[in-house]
């Protein structure tokens, strides 16, 4: 159970982050701090893409955990 919940917090965050991207800092900048520094660090250079990449190799790796057990 620890992995699919694992596993659904991430699709939600890269949900979220990828949602987030064309959205200006500015109009969440003082309304929601903690998102604009993940958002100020998922964005900086490459970051993004090596996120989601990462992400696919754990969702693969969870399902199968899963599907063996």
């Amino acid at each position: 159970w620890v992995a699919i919940i694992w596993l659904s917090m991430v699709e939600g965050g890269q949900g979220s982050l990828v949602g987030l991207q064309p959205i200006q800092f500015d109009l969440y900048k003082d309304s929601h701090p903690i998102t604009y520094s993940s958002t100020k660090v998922a964005f900086n250079g490459d970051n993004l893409d090596r996120y989601l990449l990462g992400r696919q190799f754990m969702v693969c790796l969870v399902v199968f955990i899963v599907n063996m057990s």
